[in-house]
């Protein structure tokens, strides 16, 4: 049966296309390819001259890393901890100073509920204030 079917078919027409007029057109694209490429190299050339030449490789410096972390870590907390338990100035024009840490928090433990209420000022004294005649 599929024999038969092939037979009563009629044969595909044959293609009316020219082979010379297809190397033509596909050789003249190429041409301009090719034209268009050499103009653009030779704008670039004359243009930015070093657009093309590659650039020199910048090596960046390798990352510092740390060679020994837990002597880094050692090293910091023991700074820490002096500046947590030493007394020092801060600024000794104002009279204010820092304390050791577990000496503040007994300061403002003993203080109960009010331990954080602002403090109150010294009182100013003045001359001639206070017991004298008018």
């Amino acid at each position: 049966m599929p024999n038969e079917e092939m037979g009563s078919r009629a044969l595909p027409q044959p293609a009316g296309i020219h082979n010379r007029a297809v190397l033509v057109v596909v050789g003249s694209f190429l041409l301009f390819v090719g034209a268009a490429i050499a103009g653009m190299l030779l704008f670039l050339n004359t243009q930015a001259p070093g657009a093309l030449t590659p650039r020199a490789e910048r090596r960046f410096p390798s990352p510092e890393l740390q060679t020994s972390p837990e002597d880094d870590l050692t090293r910091f907390e023991a700074v820490q901890r002096a500046k947590l338990s030493n007394y020092a100035w801060i600024d000794r024009d104002h009279n204010i100073a820092s304390i050791p840490i577990d000496e503040a928090m007994q300061l403002v433990s003993g203080r109960g509920q009010h331990a954080y209420d602002a403090l109150e000022a010294a009182p100013a004294s003045t001359p001639g204030a206070g017991g004298g005649n008018p």
